[in-house]
């Protein structure tokens, strides 16, 4: 919950409450980090911590739903009344009926399912876990089936070397099992698993294909598409206006020399040294 920035701790709506996950993504942003096993109680003060600032709140931290108290966290916060409480999986114990039912019944209206691939070939090269494409698709097949109207489901694509020739066959299979609204996320190198240029694709590019897969489907309000981490300066004018930067705040971003000229500064919060030393600037463009 609590990300240091010059030297304070900033109050998030994205609480880590996870400490293991049941996949290993290859290029999982967390795969350095340690992750100390927080009780109840110590979460159930965060809670209330962000209950002060917002009426928001989603837990997530490597697998979430892996914690055998994660129904209690969710009757916790339901208790305090936010206006929506979400969840980031990778949806693998959703596949379970009663579990999926449980979440949906706990208060949370929003849910958010990692799928890394478009088929299990690529989502389990990835995840390195092989059956975990099958048990996520199944999740989500599940939400989709038991979720009221008023519950929303959003599908994160963490577009990246290995999976974005699919992106195309991506969408097509979201679409027709009518998902709604999807994530296009760009793949930050910030872990050693990450931090390979055979994984990472530079921002051009994937925003690139990522716009020109999705504009179709935008031009025609088939489904909402944001393009995650996709800088302004990286894409082209008009895909700009679908850009989202990623809300939780990252110490390691730097601002560049054409961040002094850019419109959008107050949204967006730099570009990742790691990334820099990567690919340089020069694609950026205003």
């Amino acid at each position: 919950m609590h990300s240091k920035m010059k030297g304070k701790n900033l109050i998030s709506p994205y609480l880590y409450i996870g400490h293991a996950c049941n996949n290993n993504c290859l290029f999982c942003s967390e795969a350095d980090s340690k992750f100390p096993k927080k009780t109840l109680g110590q979460i159930k003060k965060e809670i209330l911590s962000v209950r002060k600032k917002y009426n928001f709140i989603n837990f997530m931290g490597r697998e979430p739903t892996l914690r055998e108290d994660f129904f209690s966290i969710l009757e916790f916060a339901r208790s305090k009344k936010f206006k929506k409480i979400g969840i980031t999986t990778n949806g693998r114990l959703l596949s379970y009926p009663g579990f999926a039912k449980k979440v949906l019944i706990s208060g949370v209206n929003q849910i958010g399912i990692t799928l890394n691939g478009a088929t299990p070939k690529t989502h389990d090269f990835l995840t390195q876990v092989p059956g975990s494409f099958e048990q996520t698709l199944q999740g989500i097949k599940n939400i989709v089936r038991y979720k009221t109207k008023n519950q929303s489901l959003l599908i994160n694509f963490p577009l990246n070397k290995v999976n974005a020739l699919e992106l195309n066959r991506y969408l097509a299979m979201i679409e027709k099992l009518k998902i709604k609204e999807t994530n296009i996320l760009h793949v930050a190198p910030l872990s050693r698993g990450s931090e390979k240029k055979g994984m990472i694709i530079q921002m051009r590019k994937g925003g690139n294909i990522a716009f020109n897969s999705a504009k179709i489907y935008i031009k025609e309000n088939r489904m909402k598409i944001l393009l995650v981490e996709f800088l302004p300066c990286s894409l082209e004018k008009k895909a700009r206006k679908y850009f989202f930067p990623c809300l939780e705040k990252n110490p390691q971003k730097i601002r560049i020399s054409l961040c002094k000229k850019c419109p959008y500064t107050s949204k967006c919060d730099g570009v990742l040294k790691s990334y820099i030393k990567m690919y340089g600037e020069k694609e950026f463009k205003l």
